[in-house]
């Protein structure tokens, strides 16, 4: 089967990205397992005319490494949903590294650098964590008129996907 070239495309960045940890992840025989997490976010104002209630929405996107031996490396990107089953776009790949037991905070003024947008513009959507190692991510909802007004919690969990070893993928992961 044929894949589009954005696909294509998509697929060979990813395997840029992790390429460098794939050797130490999984043994040369082994077939690589690589966790995805799709958090969602809601940042920014929302008007009277808004497809939320209006009011100020925030994310807080926490991500942990559990090992305590290895350190894991992620690539992470955004993608936007639009109003009308309209598709956003989808920023660039940023890579990462967190070091055994590190944390980090992935929030609101993150999203729209790397989105493009302006800060405080209302945007929704998804932040997407590839690795191949487990990670904890946690999103932390808040909202309010100018103090909280509720608060949610949700751990992400991870889609798991089995890479054969005749995809190019595999073999882009298994280059030193």
């Amino acid at each position: 089967m044929k894949q589009s070239a954005p696909k294509t495309l998509y697929l060979f960045a990813l395997a840029f990205f992790l390429a460098p940890i794939a050797a130490h992840a999984q043994g040369a025989t082994d077939r690589p397992t690589l966790f995805m997490y799709a958090a969602k976010f809601v940042c920014g104002k929302s008007d009277e005319k808004g497809i939320v209630a209006p009011g100020q929405y925030f994310t807080a996107i926490n991500v942990h490494n559990p090992s305590i031996f290895k350190p894991a490396i992620y690539v992470k990107r955004f993608a936007l949903a639009l109003p009308e089953e309209q598709p956003g776009s989808i920023s660039d790949l940023v890579r990462g590294v967190l070091k055994p037991d590190q944390a980090m905070g992935i929030d609101c003024p993150n999203i729209y650098k790397h989105t493009g947008n302006k800060p405080g513009q209302f945007i929704e959507g998804y932040a997407l964590l590839y690795s191949l190692s487990e990670l904890d991510v946690v999103s932390i909802y808040t909202a309010g008129h100018g103090e909280v007004e509720t608060l949610h919690t949700e751990r992400v969990p991870a889609r798991k996907f089995v890479i054969g070893r005749q995809s190019a993928l595999t073999r882009r992961l298994m280059e030193e």
